[in-house]
């Protein structure tokens, strides 16, 4: 006959001893899967944005280079200054000549001179030069120092062709003074612009 008591026991014992570890290893594998999903998450979004900057930076670069080579193709050099028009006479890039412009500001600025006709000789040192009445300006070859000082050797007569350098200047009361003019009736004033050279060519 079966006691009641020593097979409760036995069912009570069987009851504890069922094993945990099918659940643990469940609970591991989940973790892991789930672990590894964010792991692929996060990393999947970092390389997409660094392939992304990786091409912004190539196409960048491109675009400095094609920019540089074009840049070096086109720019061509520029033409030497002392290259001016025959019959012209300039102060910077002003036409000395043309009665329009404000001389003003380019006194003491140099002046080039390419070919033009020498209009009138006022003086033993002084003409002017320009193709008409209107269009002239006065050439003084050097500084007057009085009468004991010696005359430029250099000499052009109404109708030559000459091109020189000097600096614009501005008629004053002293540039009156020591001008000497063929024809007194010739009327200067201060305010009124000429050309002092400091080298001049006789074209022939």
């Amino acid at each position: 006959m079966t006691d009641p008591r020593t097979t409760t026991g036995a069912t009570k014992a069987a009851e504890k001893k069922r094993p945990m570890w099918p659940w643990l290893l469940l609970a591991a594998l989940l973790a892991a899967l789930l672990l590894w999903w964010l792991i692929a998450e996060f990393t999947g979004d970092d390389d997409a944005d660094a392939d992304a900057g990786a091409g912004a930076v190539v196409e960048e670069t491109t675009t400095e280079t094609e920019t540089e080579v074009t840049g070096t193709e086109t720019v061509s050099p520029s033409a030497p200054a002392s290259e001016i028009g025959l019959g012209t006479v300039l102060v910077g890039d002003l036409d000395v000549l043309d009665p329009s412009v404000d001389l003003s500001a380019s006194v003491g600025e140099p002046v080039q001179a390419n070919t033009v006709e020498v209009a009138a000789v006022v003086a033993d040192e002084a003409f002017f030069v320009g193709p008409e009445a209107g269009q002239t300006i006065l050439v003084r070859l050097e500084e007057f120092g009085g009468t004991d000082s010696e005359e430029s050797p250099f000499e052009v007569a109404e109708g030559d062709t000459v091109s020189f350098g000097g600096t614009l200047e501005q008629v004053d009361d002293e540039f009156l003074a020591e001008l000497q003019l063929f024809d007194p009736t010739t009327q200067f004033e201060t305010g009124d612009f000429y050309v002092q050279a400091s080298e001049i060519t006789l074209v022939e």
